[in-house]
């Protein structure tokens, strides 16, 4: 017995339809009852699993061409002849199957479950591309769908062209004959429109006469023997169509069966991936079959996301019995349906709205919820859930699901009680595992009294007097009626009598009972209270946490920042020394002591960077300077506040508090140019009125300015003149060392009277 409706079963399938992608798809969903079997039921909750996650990371399967094509593949194995549309929909859908076997092979995640579909599927591309060689996307057939098709175009075309040719000669040959000088179509047939008394002097076909009658559709003789031709290549043409389409028709025959199993697939892939989207949407999660019952933060998937409460709900071995109280329309009837619906889903592979789910195979599930008073039937509310109750006692056992809304209702109160605490006990004695909801105060203290029930409520706000439809387990709940008619404006007089009725009628048990539930109320709230701190705090010290550890981070990234700067900078020092060697070496005018201040400010800046750089710790292949001994050598080991350092080859432990940064040794190079820290260089140098000689000195120590501040070009202006100048300058730039080339200037540069000059290194690109 499946209750599907009961539960809203149907209501689900309708949302997964509306993530399917065909019509195909969608029909396998709208069909999909809940699975009996074990292995089975394993089986799908693992293919929804996995398509969760390959969906989570490479989005939908794609669908792209897939369509219901079994129709068209049953008349191909009747040997009937496809239409073009027919025939493009198979090319699509195995282009389609295509895609998704080059979907699955591109996600690299795991998808162990989905292996036993997607190793079945085959793509018959060779068929598809055959169909698209005849036809195009907007079902037109092409030239190239055959040689014979081609060439009978080939000769419509001309014998058109030679019709409308022929048509036009006769129309102005006959002009004075004719109603209008134009050729029209009629009955298929190219004909002219010829003025009703001289139809007959044509001696043609008489194709009928125009609404006013003046004028008659005529077919001369010389144009009856092109219309006939072109009425027999068309024939022909549509006759070579049907053979093509006949063709391809027998091309999918044998293929036929293997394609409508790919197609079943596709669906079966389809309606997977609506599956694993609506879990990964609604946050859900695929539920394991176990011997218990558990449900963690369910909540219902047909309440809006933004009004639903989640509760847990556990029922297991020696606790099968679940009796919730609580007030009306305050979520009784919502958990009750929550713990069947979700059975159903994952008996059908669907993700249930949960953040864990365990739930036992059960065989059966029955269902009495609602108002099921049928006139037609002669029952009235009570009859019917005694119809339901009969049904259940009787064929209710230790593999069964029993939900219950309002066990005993619809009857006297006394009787009702007294009829729910004998089903449960019956339903009890089998071991069926059962789910009830009631009024009833004795119902309630029949629940407290054995230890195999869970008696639960649905929590009441009554500063606001509404429900929370918080579910809360062990705590029995009142209905609350009172304090609902007071909310519903019901005059105090009748509520203060009816309270006094009330407790007449109480049992010392039932005012005890109420008492202890009152004083349970007090210590959850006190619990929830202190849980709810203990999360602020806990959200605190993450936070303070987090914050700790930012700053540790910011720590170490000023740290490396500042080590990184000071390399660099000892770098450029070390090449900036390097270049005073080669200028020491090089230069002939320069005089030496000034390189040697050069080189002292240098070993100066050294000093002071490395002294600056004492280290608080090393990394292994660092290059460090020992401050006592002033040797440089590379750290090869490290621990707490002493480093091993490899000196020449020689290891020293060496405390860190007397190590310092140093800069990693750069091979020396024979000539290397680098930036002095020079005054700033203009980008063009005029010598317009110097002689030759102070012009060439001028420009010789401007070059240098040049070199040393990597300038990657400059512009020398020496002005037009007699071009004396010019030609000493260039003489001089083609045997200066750093120079890389030179050119007169363009238009905008100065023209020949200047000249542009790129030095060696590397090239910017106004050169390049």
């Amino acid at each position: 017995m499946i209750p599907l409706q009961a539960l809203e079963y149907q209501n689900v399938l309708e949302i997964l339809v509306n993530l399917a992608s065909f019509s195909l798809s969608k029909e396998v969903i709208l069909n999909l009852k809940p699975y009996d079997k074990k292995l089975v039921i394993e089986r799908e909750n693992a293919r929804t699993a996995s398509a969760m996650t390959v969906e989570r990371l490479y989005g939908m399967c794609p669908m792209f061409g897939m369509s219901d094509i079994r129709l068209a593949l049953q008349q191909a194995e009747r040997d009937q002849i496809l239409s073009i549309p027919d025939l493009l929909d198979i090319a699509r859908f195995n282009r389609g199957i295509a895609q998704i076997q080059k979907f699955f092979k591109d996600a690299q995640c795991e998808k162990e479950a989905l292996l036993d579909l997607i190793n079945g599927l085959e793509s018959f591309l060779p068929l598809a591309e055959s169909i698209e060689r005849c036809f195009n996307g907007a079902y037109e057939v092409l030239d190239s769908a055959s040689p014979k098709l081609k060439d009978i175009r080939r000769h419509l075309r001309l014998t058109q062209i030679k019709l409308q040719d022929t048509a036009a000669s006769f129309i102005q040959k006959h002009a004075s004959s004719l109603s209008e000088p134009i050729s029209m179509v009629r009955n298929d047939r190219v004909v002219v429109l010829a003025k009703n008394s001289e139809k007959n002097t044509f001696k043609g076909m008489i194709h009928g006469e125009s609404a006013s009658g003046q004028s008659a559709y005529v077919e001369p003789p010389v144009l009856v023997e092109l219309n006939n031709k072109i009425a027999d290549l068309l024939i022909q043409q549509d006759e070579e169509i049907k053979r093509i389409c006949f063709e391809l028709s027998q091309k999918i025959k044998p293929l036929g069966e293997s394609m409508a199993a790919h197609l079943e697939t596709a669906s079966v892939l389809d309606a997977l991936f609506a599956k694993a989207r609506y879990g990964n949407q609604t946050q859900g999660t695929v539920a394991i079959l176990s011997q218990n019952l558990f449900m963690k933060a369910a909540r219902h998937p047909l309440i809006d996301p933004k009004d639903v409460v989640a509760n847990t709900y556990r029922l297991d071995q020696k606790q099968h019995v679940l009796l919730i109280t609580g007030p009306n329309t305050g979520g009784k009837t919502v958990s009750l349906k929550i713990i069947g619906l979700f059975c159903l889903m994952s008996y059908s592979g669907i993700p249930v709205l949960c953040d864990e789910a365990r739930i036992p195979l059960f065989n059966q599930i029955f269902v009495d919820i609602g108002d099921d008073q049928s006139i037609a039937h002669s029952l009235s509310t009570f009859s019917a859930h005694l119809s339901k109750l009969t049904l259940v006692t009787d064929k209710a056992d230790a593999h069964s699901l029993v939900l219950l809304d309002e066990l005993g209702g619809g009857t006297d109160p006394i009787e009702g009680e007294c009829l729910a605490m004998a089903v449960l006990n019956d339903l009890r004695k089998v071991d069926a595992w059962t789910v009830a909801t009631t009024h009833y105060a004795r119902l309630k203290e029949y629940g407290l009294q054995h230890d195999d029930i869970i008696v639960a409520s649905m929590a009441f706000d009554m500063e606001s007097i509404a429900p929370t439809y918080r579910f809360i387990e062990g705590l029995p709940g009142q209905s609350y009626a009172f304090e609902i008619a007071k909310r519903f404006g019901l005059k105090s007089s009748v509520i203060d009598e009816a309270i006094e009725y009330k407790a007449q009628a109480k049992t010392q048990q039932a005012i005890l009972t109420e008492k202890l539930q009152a004083a349970i109320e007090e210590n959850r709230k006190i619990q929830e209270n202190l849980i709810e701190k203990e999360n602020e705090l806990v959200m605190s010290l993450a936070q303070i946490k987090g914050k700790e550890d930012e700053l540790e981070k910011s720590r170490l990234d000023r740290l490396k920042a500042v080590e990184d700067e000071a390399q660099d900078y000892l770098n450029l020092v070390q090449e900036e020394a390097e270049t005073i060697l080669s200028d020491m070496r090089a230069s002939k005018t320069a005089p030496i002591h000034e390189n040697i201040n050069r080189k002292k400010e240098i070993d100066n800046l050294v000093k002071e960077k490395v002294e600056e750089s004492v280290l608080d710790k090393v990394k292994i292949g660092q290059w460090v300077k020992i401050t006592i001994t002033n040797q440089v050598g590379q750290v090869v080991a490290a621990r707490k506040q002493m480093a091993t350092v490899s000196v020449n080859g020689v290891k020293l432990e060496v405390p860190l508090s007397k190590l310092a940064f140093a800069q990693t040794p750069i091979p020396v190079k024979n000539v290397h140019i680098t930036s002095e820290r020079l005054t700033s260089v203009p980008l063009e140098y005029n010598v317009i009125g110097l002689t030759v000689e102070e012009a060439l000195g001028e420009i010789d120590h401007y070059l240098d300015d040049c070199v040393r501040a990597r300038m990657p070009f400059a512009r020398l202006i020496h002005g037009h003149g007699t071009g004396a100048l010019r030609s000493a300058i260039h003489t001089m730039l083609k045997s200066h060392h750093f120079v890389e080339s030179y050119r007169l200037g363009q238009q905008s540069e100065g023209g020949v009277g200047a000249t542009v000059v790129y030095f060696k290194g590397p090239k910017n690109e106004s050169q390049r």
